[in-house]
């Protein structure tokens, strides 16, 4: 028997109108209730009958990935190794692949349509989802109620299960703090990432935990809010190195930052790693070729996209319809930046 609007009010337990006007993203409705019809609706694989048929009919053999990062950003660092591990198992699966960079700062309602299009109109079989900033419900809206088989790639949607792959950055972060305490460093300094970004809250919480863990007191003098960005880097040092007692170990959230203040600190004259310790994220190319080798904290990117691409593959492939959440471990990596700390 086929599912209705009426089947999917009838689950989430509100009014047909209300079923209808949460599907359709109308600010009439709380985002609680919107949560509420959307989980209805994917779980009686509730979507139009037409675009049912349409998407019986049309295979494309192509998979997109939908990138929201900057046009400013080269695609090298962070985004080239993940995007050539959705393109070699994408290729190994005889699909074409199909590469959209939209900008990172569109407004929710642009991004919804977006991604809609891509799906309404037959254009692609699945999506791979990037986003820099955090997707929102209303943005995969349209995505859930047609059943559109998608993955977010380095990252998830708060409020709702969706298919994902991302880091440990949890994890990533406090074993880099770990480290750093047991040089014998105690006053650390931190320049994060944006305070909005998934991937930049869980390390900063793994920043935390690590200094829980050593009856280390957090001191928000030693945490400066960057943006990934170099120049937040560059910032975030020369603020570290005013403060009347500077840290003897600094961690950045990212390769970039840590290898943009790297430059800074031998302007000023002092030695890396005799005079401060610095230690990174990513574990990007240049960490490896700049002077001293950057301490890092190793991702795999290029694995992440592989996997984010497999698991599209298996919701094209199979009926299953529980989300899965994929969770990468990172790995210290051990250069020349860091060393033991004698006061």
């Amino acid at each position: 028997m086929r599912v209705t609007i009426r089947d999917v009010a009838r689950l989430a337990g509100v009014a047909v109108s209300t079923a209808s006007l949460a599907l359709n993203n109308k600010k009439r409705v709380s985002d609680a209730t919107r949560k509420k019809v959307i989980e209805a609706a994917r779980k009686l694989n509730y979507y139009p009958s037409s675009i049912a048929r349409r998407f019986a009919l049309n295979k494309t053999h192509t998979i997109a990935l939908c990138a929201f990062i900057s046009r400013d950003r080269p695609l090298g660092g962070f985004y080239m190794p993940v995007i050539q591990g959705i393109i070699d198992t994408v290729s190994a699966n005889d699909y074409s692949f199909q590469l959209d960079i939209k900008g990172e700062y569109l407004n929710s309602s642009t991004k919804r349509e977006i991604l809609t299009r891509l799906a309404r109109h037959r254009m692609v079989d699945g999506l791979l989802i990037l986003s820099h900033w955090p997707l929102q419900v209303k943005e995969v809206l349209d995505l859930e109620q047609m059943n559109f088989p998608y993955v977010v790639v380095d990252g998830h949607i708060s409020g709702i299960n969706v298919n994902c792959v991302e880091m440990d950055n949890f994890a990533g972060a406090a074993k880099m703090v770990e480290y750093l305490i047991g040089l014998g460093h105690r006053k650390i300094g931190f320049v994060t990432g944006p305070s909005n970004q998934q991937s930049s809250i869980e390390r900063i919480r793994g920043y935390q935990e690590a200094l829980r863990k050593n009856s280390i007191d957090y001191d928000k003098d030693l945490v400066y809010t960057g943006d990934f960005h170099k120049k937040s880097g560059r910032e975030g040092i020369k603020y570290l190195l005013s403060l009347p007692s500077p840290p003897s170990a600094v961690f950045f959230a990212n390769d970039n930052m840590a290898i943009a203040a790297m430059k800074v600190i031998k302007e000023k004259g002092l030695k890396i790693p005799d005079d401060i310790s610095i230690a990174g994220f990513d574990d990007i190319e240049a960490a490896s070729q700049i002077d001293p080798p950057l301490t890092t904290v190793k991702q795999p990117l290029y694995r992440m996209g592989e996997e984010a691409a497999k698991l599209l593959f298996h919701l094209l492939n199979s009926k299953e319809d529980k989300p899965q959440r994929i969770l990468l471990d990172t790995e210290l990596v051990i250069r020349e930046s860091c060393k033991e700390y004698r006061s």
